[in-house]
């Protein structure tokens, strides 16, 4: 907290007359944090107080709108974002008056003046045309110092003239104010908006703001905008950062350590409100919603479900449309101006120029007619003045066609971070009074098309949405190691077999592995007279072997570890990032010379395929069985390499496979491949650098 300025507001505010308050420096708090490793920039001064006068409504900082007027410690005046220097550094102790004259008989009248010790700081500053007529409260903000204030009766320091002070103000000339207190005199209120992520949730709660005024917004983005109110930047979005949760890398440990929001938490429920509490994923949460009931449990708040779901209104669309006709304008605006003061200080500059030629001429050739001289000025300045080519006023903004029928424009880098989506997806309801609640009001659709609109939002979402966070189980390292070693033994047992000298056969006599039910074996090792099933394997049969245990195991793990019914397969989409993430390497269709995933997936359609609307990779196994090792999909390869086999001899050159290995670095290694003492397994000739074997456990790139 030591980085922000707080502020707080008189409730009896001045419509007229000459009345003062006065501030007085107790304290200069010096924070004792530590800064080793803090990178970020602290906002200065350290030690800050603003005194002045304010609107009702206007932000609590001064000087964060134009609708305010202050003096600061720095010596300095204020009106709104607007300061000048006009006297010495306020210090401790000292005794700061500030005078607020709406005595329209005064020779003073309309003015604001700051009296140090009793002694006038500068002359009485005119009150701006737009405090003018307004009720004026009076107003202090400050950081790091503790400040005490005198409403009266009496000064501190006297005046060199007499005042009264605010608190002996008569009633005529005051207004006072009583936002602290409830509607209905009993209960708070604290309105918890449910909507949908990107589908104006913050719209609604600005129009929200705009009609409720006396509500306090909770929520991230608010607390970052208290803080570059206060001075400090506002840190570049990272990664992670949404409107939801914007990015709070500010480089300072109170900060960056979300200190700040669990004050926040723990603070405002004990102080009397209305509150609008804004988390985008936690209101849509159950337990989260529960977290939040339970903070604001005392009787007296009064807790809302604001339900902002479904097809908004014609008039919220308007207001969204209206708002971003005014912020496009605001940008043409800021442009133009821009534009308008460099076209302005290159006239300036040419006009000097121009002046200094005509002078030096002058000198060289003699007095010339006055007149003329003027005459010819006057008209180059008129030419550069119409030559601008901006235009007296900026261009008017207007709306595309797409803006103009967007239901839910986006609004910076969206509600929710593609993380954050992912890990509260499947938790995402609508609130029910049965939670704790006091009301639930839909405010766009009735409770049951608002809960299907939500529930085809959800699903949606899930086939659209990656999940980021999640990882492999145990269940399938420990698979997939096992088959990776058993791949290994197979391939080294098939090495040893070529190595014999084959049987000799009499002439005509067929040979007895062709007769063999590749699918009625029981030892793939030993099938007939010591000759394994894979025993006419190449580099292509092994790489497939490989492939179609990877995208079996992929599919399976994906749907337990996923444990979401609505997640029955990974999206054709997604394929490349679950198998980034699951083998550590990518597919690489190229190496079969295929152009897409699909193409690779289509020559083990034995196994996985991809299929459906929208398209999923999908088991071709029965459901019900569990594969425990790797003994089906080797069968599947045998019967895939002998129909190509039986193929390719009878003309077809369709079925011939094209493979060439890749070559890829090696693949960082898991602990505990292979059991202590037990030796690795070394790599085949059929398997690229970071293939299977004790340094690269995870499995070649085939």
């Amino acid at each position: 907290m030591q980085y922000l300025v707080a502020g707080a507001r008189a409730n009896v505010g001045i419509k007229s007359g000459r009345y003062m308050f006065e501030v007085k420096i107790i304290e200069a708090l010096n924070p004792a944090e530590a800064t080793a490793g803090s990178h970020g920039r602290t906002p200065q001064p350290r030690q800050l107080i603003r005194v002045g006068f304010s609107t009702q409504g206007s932000p609590l900082l001064l000087g964060d709108s134009d609708d305010c007027v202050y003096f600061d410690s720095e010596g300095c005046i204020g009106f709104g974002k607007n300061r000048r220097k006009i006297g010495d550094k306020l210090m401790r102790d000292q005794v700061v008056a500030v005078v607020l004259n709406l005595d329209p008989n005064s020779k003073n009248a309309f003015t604001v003046s700051a009296f140090r010790e009793g002694v006038r700081v500068a002359e009485p500053q005119p009150l701006p045309e737009a405090l003018k007529g307004r009720v004026l409260f009076p107003h202090v903000s400050y950081r790091n110092v503790s400040v005490q204030v005198n409403f009266g009766p009496s000064p501190f320091k006297p005046l060199p003239f007499k005042c009264r002070m605010v608190q002996t103000a008569a009633l005529a000339d005051v207004v006072e104010t009583h936002n602290d207190k409830p509607a209905d005199g009993k209960q708070h209120e604290v309105v918890v908006p449910v909507g949908v992520p990107d589908e104006g949730t913050f719209d609604w709660l600005d129009d929200f703001l705009q009609k409720n005024p006396s509500f306090v917004e909770l929520s991230d983005r608010k607390l970052q905008e208290w803080a570059t109110s206060s001075g400090l930047p506002r840190p570049r979005p990272g990664p992670n950062a949404s409107n939801d949760k914007p990015s709070f890398s500010y480089g300072l440990i109170s900060m960056d350590d979300m200190s700040l929001q669990r004050v926040v938490k723990s603070v405002a429920s004990m102080v009397p409100r209305n509150y609008v509490v804004m988390e985008v994923t936690s209101n849509l949460v159950k337990e989260d919603r529960a977290d939040l009931l339970r903070r604001f449990g005392a009787a007296n708040f009064r807790k809302t479900a604001m339900v902002v779901v479904g097809k908004p209104p014609a008039e919220h669309s308007a207001a969204v449309q209206a708002r971003i006709l005014q912020e496009k304008q605001n940008k043409l605006d800021n442009d133009w101006n821009v534009k308008k003061a460099e076209k302005e200080r290159i006239r300036q500059v040419m006009k000097r120029n121009k002046e200094a030629v005509n002078a030096a001429k002058k000198l060289k050739e003699g007095d010339e007619s006055k007149d003329e001289e003027k005459a010819k000025e006057g008209d180059d300045t008129k030419d550069d003045e119409d030559d601008d080519g901006l235009g007296k006023e900026p261009p008017k903004a207007e709306l595309t066609e797409e803006e103009k029928t967007a239901v839910f424009p986006k609004r910076g880098a969206g509600d929710l971070a593609p993380l954050a989506l992912s890990k509260s997806l499947t938790n995402f309801t609508l609130p029910e009074k049965s939670e704790g609640f006091d009301e639930v009001k839909y405010v766009w659709e009735p409770a049951d098309k608002a809960s299907e609109y939500l529930r085809n939002w959800v699903l949606e979402a899930k086939r659209t949405t990656l999940l980021e966070h999640l990882q492999p189980s145990k269940a399938f390292t420990e698979k997939f190691l096992t088959w990776q070693k058993q791949q290994v033994e197979w391939s080294q047992k098939q090495s040893a077999f070529k190595q014999k000298p084959k049987p000799e056969r009499k002439g005509g006599e067929e040979d007895p592995m062709a007769k063999i039910d590749i699918f009625s074996v029981e030892d793939v090792n030993d099938v007939v007279d010591g000759e394994p099933l894979y025993a006419n394997f190449g580099p292509e049969d092994w790489a497939l072997l490989q492939l179609r245990c990877e995208l079996y195991l992929l599919q399976d793990c994906f749907r337990k570890d996923a444990d979401d019914p609505d997640r029955l397969g990974i999206p054709e989409g997604h394929l490349n990032y679950y198998y980034q993430k699951y083998f550590r390497k990518t597919l690489q269709p190229q190496a079969f010379h295929l152009k897409s995933n699909s193409e690779l997936v289509a020559i083990v359609k034995d196994t996985v395929s991809v299929s459906g609307s929208p398209p999923v990779l999908i088991n071709q196994l029965s459901a019900d069985v569990e594969v425990d090792t790797a003994d089906i999909f080797l069968k599947f390869t045998e019967e895939a390499r002998r129909e190509r086999k039986r193929r390719l001899e009878a003309g077809d050159e369709t079925v011939k496979l094209k493979y060439t290995p890749p070559v890829v670095q090696p693949m960082p290694a898991l602990k505990a491949v292979n059991p202590v003492g037990t030796p690795a397994p070394k790599a085949q000739p059929w398997q690229s650098r970071g293939g299977w074997g004790g340094a690269q456990p995870w499995g070649g790139r085939w």
